[in-house]
């Protein structure tokens, strides 16, 4: 049995699976980048609900499950803004925490929406150096095989338990070997990659052709939004 991670399983599952990973790549790099160029108010809201939208209503992915990964984020986001508060006031923290918030919602709709195969497979074939991508893609397995490990645990502990709550001295023994565990899958992965020497790409991902009309519609969407930030600079100047 494989388990993918959450975030993948999500990204796997989701109505632009078949997308080139380049169409996603346009989209959410090109709102990320005006998120970091324009005012705060009001593109930064603005970039956060056509990311919102397009993960919602075009990927379908789950409003559960959007909310569910984007809100760590907004927490941390939220901590980090504090010092700003005490340090700058309220208004340019509620600047630097709307910013982020687009930030994190053009991040969170890539990473729904392309599976990190593709991702770093999009990378080979954009000529990273190829030692880059396999480490990067060691790392994803035993991200992978760490959660598979938990997920196989929680399962054993349910049954023996019926459902119910485990105590300290049943989670304590649940880590250890959790560590133990993921210890030795680590020490697979690096045996393995040294007998491979590092040569080859393991994996591959569906080959998909960049769409030509969805590449047009992506970038004239970012270039209305600059055009407005043009626009309406006086109002809200940069």
């Amino acid at each position: 049995m494989h388990v993918h991670a959450p975030l993948d399983h999500i990204a796997f599952s989701s109505a632009w699976r078949s997308r080139s990973p380049v169409d996603k790549l346009v989209l959410g790099g090109g709102l990320l980048l005006l998120a970091s160029l324009l005012p705060a108010l009001p593109w930064s809201i603005a970039i956060s609900i056509i990311a919102a939208t397009a993960a919602l209503a075009g990927a379908r992915i789950p409003l559960r499950a959007w909310l569910r990964f984007l809100a760590p984020q907004l927490a941390f986001l939220s901590a980090a803004v504090l010092p700003i508060v005490l340090g700058e006031g309220w208004p340019r923290a509620a600047s630097v925490w709307i910013r982020g918030l687009a930030g994190a919602s053009c991040m969170t709709l890539l990473a729904m929406t392309t599976p990190v195969p593709d991702l770093l497979l999009a990378a080979r074939r954009a000529h990273v150096p190829g030692v880059l991508v396999e480490m990067a893609f060691l790392v994803y397995r035993l991200i992978a095989s760490i959660w598979e490990l938990f997920e196989r645990l929680r399962l054993g502990l349910d049954l023996r338990l019926r459902g119910g709550k485990p105590s300290w001295h049943a989670a304590t023994l649940s880590a250890g070997n959790l560590l133990t565990r993921s210890l030795q899958t680590a020490r697979r992965l690096e045996r393995g990659a040294s007998l491979r020497g590092l040569d080859g790409f393991p994996l591959l991902a569906p080959r998909c052709e960049p769409s030509r009309l969805f590449l047009v519609a992506s970038v004239a969407l970012q270039l209305v939004l600059l055009a407005a930030a043009i626009m309406l600079r006086s109002r809200y100047p940069w």
